[in-house]
C-alpha cells in the first residue's frame, strides 16, 4: 500500500511542480530537480510508516566548509526559518551544510508545495552565498 500511495504522491508532486515551472529534471535516484541561481532544489517523495508519504525538498547550500565549531554553532542557532532548517554532514573535515523542509504528502494541495518549494528555493540562493562568506567551501553552481 506505501508503494502506491508513494507513486500517487510523486504523480501528484510532478503535475503541481510543472504548474509553477517551464521545466523540472529527475535526477539518477528519481528526485524532481531545478536550479535556482547558484542554488540546486530537490524534491523527493518517501514513504513514512506503514501508509503515509513526506515530501522532501531540500538543497545543499554549501559543499566543502572547513568544519569549525563557529560553523555548527550557527547551523544549530541560527538555522531555522519559516520554511526550511539547516542541517549539516561532515566528511573527513569537510561539511555539507542542507537546507530542507519536509511536507506530509498524504494531503498536500497544490499551493502549499509551491509556495513551500517557492520559498525554500528563494531562500537557498541567498543563503548559500551568505554561508560561503561566513564558512568557506563552494555553492551547487558557481558560475
Amino acid at each position: 500500500m506505501a508503494n502506491d500511495n508513494v507513486t500517487a504522491v510523486r504523480e501528484k508532486v510532478r503535475r503541481y511542480l510543472l504548474e509553477v515551472l517551464s521545466r523540472v529534471e529527475v535526477d539518477r535516484e528519481g528526485n524532481f530537480t531545478f536550479r535556482q541561481g547558484s542554488a540546486r532544489i530537490f524534491i523527493s517523495v518517501w514513504p513514512f510508516g506503514d501508509d503515509k508519504v513526506t515530501v522532501k525538498v531540500l538543497a545543499p547550500v554549501v559543499f566543502d566548509a572547513p568544519a569549525s565549531p563557529e560553523l555548527y554553532k550557527y547551523v544549530a542557532t541560527e538555522g531555522f526559518y519559516k520554511f526550511g532548517h539547516m542541517s549539516c554532514n561532515e566528511k573527513e573535515g569537510k561539511v555539507t551544510i542542507f537546507f530542507v523542509h519536509t511536507l506530509l504528502g498524504d494531503f498536500l494541495d497544490p499551493e502549499e508545495l509551491k509556495m513551500a518549494v517557492f520559498l525554500m528555493a528563494r531562500t537557498a540562493d541567498e543563503i548559500d552565498d551568505e554561508l560561503v562568506g561566513k564558512f568557506g567551501g563552494k555553492k551547487f553552481h558557481e558560475d
